[in-house]
C-alpha cells in the first residue's frame, strides 16, 4: 500500500466520479483505475460501488474514508510545517491579510521593514477576515491582520491589537434607483439587497449587520463573495448594494459611493492577531512589534 494510492483512493471518494479524479489527480483513467483495484485488492474488500454515472463509497470505503482523511491531512500538516520551518530559518514572515491591505497600509510597512532588515522575506496572502483568523489557528500564518471579531469562544486563543481604523461607506450600481443621492438614512436600506463577503458575523459582514440593528432590522443577504473585486463586480452587475471600505476601489466608474445619514463614524477596526502563548519566530516577533510601536495597544 503505497501513499500515492491513498491520495487517488481519496479523490474518487471526494469527488465521487473517476474521470473528474483523473483529470484532478492529472493522470489517465484506466491507471486511476487500476490503482483503486490494486488497492481493493490488498485490502481484500470493494471501496466503491457505482451510482449511476458516479460512484459512491461501500460501508467498508467510508470506514476507510475516516482514517484515510484524517492521515493525509496530518501528513499535509507535517509537510508544511517543516517546510514553514525551513522558511523561517530563512526569516521568512507568514503574514495572513485583508485584501483591502493589498493597496494601503501593508507595502509601505513592509518596505520600511526590509530597509531595516533586508535579510528578511515575506510570505503574503490576501482573504477575508473569517480566512484570516482560520489561517491563524491553524497555525498556518503566524500573524494576521483583519476587522471586526470578538476574542473569545472559537477566537479565545487569539492576541487582538487594533492598528487603525479604516473608513467604510455604501455603494451602489450606476444604474441603481438610489446612484443618484447624495445622502440616505439607513432606513431605507430595509428592502435592498446586499452583497456581503463570504458570509460569516466577522469583519465588515459584522459591520454591516451591526449597523442595520441599529435602525431595527436585518440586511437581506442575497449574494456572498471572496473579495473586494467580487463584491465591486456583483454590486456594479446590480445584484445589489454593499459596504466596502473606501480604499477598496470603490471608485471604479461602474459603482457610485453615497454617504449614509448617521451620527457616528463608519469605520472598521484593523487589528493585528497572533496567538496566544506562543513564540513568534524572531523576524516575524520583530516585524509585529515594529507594526504596535506606531500605535496605542488596546
Amino acid at each position: 500500500m503505497n501513499y500515492q494510492a491513498l491520495i487517488y483512493f481519496k479523490t474518487v471518494a471526494e469527488l465521487q466520479h473517476y474521470t473528474r479524479a483523473a483529470d484532478a489527480l492529472y493522470i489517465s483513467q484506466p491507471a486511476l483505475s487500476k490503482a483503486i483495484h490494486n488497492l481493493e485488492s490488498e485490502l481484500g474488500t470493494a471501496l466503491f460501488q457505482k451510482n449511476g454515472r458516479n460512484v459512491e463509497l461501500t460501508r467498508t470505503g467510508s470506514l476507510f474514508y475516516e482514517y484515510i482523511n484524517r492521515s493525509l491531512n496530518e501528513i499535509d500538516q507535517g509537510i508544511a510545517a517543516v517546510r514553514r520551518e525551513i522558511e523561517i530559518e530563512r526569516n521568512t514572515i507568514f503574514v495572513s491579510a485583508l485584501y483591502s491591505l493589498y493597496a494601503i497600509y501593508l507595502p509601505d510597512k513592509i518596505l520600511a521593514f526590509r530597509r531595516l532588515y533586508p535579510d528578511c522575506r515575506f510570505r503574503m496572502e490576501y482573504k477575508y477576515t473569517s480566512a484570516v483568523l482560520k489561517d491563524v489557528m491553524q497555525g498556518r500564518f503566524e500573524l494576521g491582520v483583519c476587522s471586526d471579531f470578538t476574542p473569545e469562544g472559537e477566537f479565545s486563543c487569539l492576541e487582538k491589537h487594533t492598528l487603525f481604523q479604516e473608513p467604510v461607506e455604501l455603494i451602489v450600481g450606476k444604474g441603481h434607483r438610489l446612484a443618484g443621492r447624495q445622502n440616505i438614512p439607513v432606513g431605507e436600506l430595509r428592502d435592498e439587497h446586499f452583497i456581503v463577503w463570504v458570509r460569516s458575523k466577522l469583519g465588515t459582514n459584522k459591520l454591516l449587520a451591526d449597523l442595520c440593528g441599529r435602525f431595527g432590522f436585518e440586511p437581506n443577504i442575497t449574494a456572498e463573495a471572496y473579495n473586494d473585486y467580487g463584491v465591486l463586480s456583483m454590486v456594479a452587475m446590480g445584484e445589489g448594494i454593499a459596504i466596502i471600505p473606501v480604499h477598496s476601489g470603490a471608485n471604479t466608474s461602474n459603482v457610485v459611493p453615497i454617504s449614509l445619514d448617521v451620527d457616528f463614524p463608519l469605520t472598521r477596526d484593523i487589528s493585528l492577531v497572533w496567538r496566544k502563548n506562543e513564540a513568534l519566530s524572531p523576524m516575524t516577533a520583530k516585524f509585529r512589534d515594529t507594526l504596535l510601536s506606531e500605535h496605542d495597544w488596546v
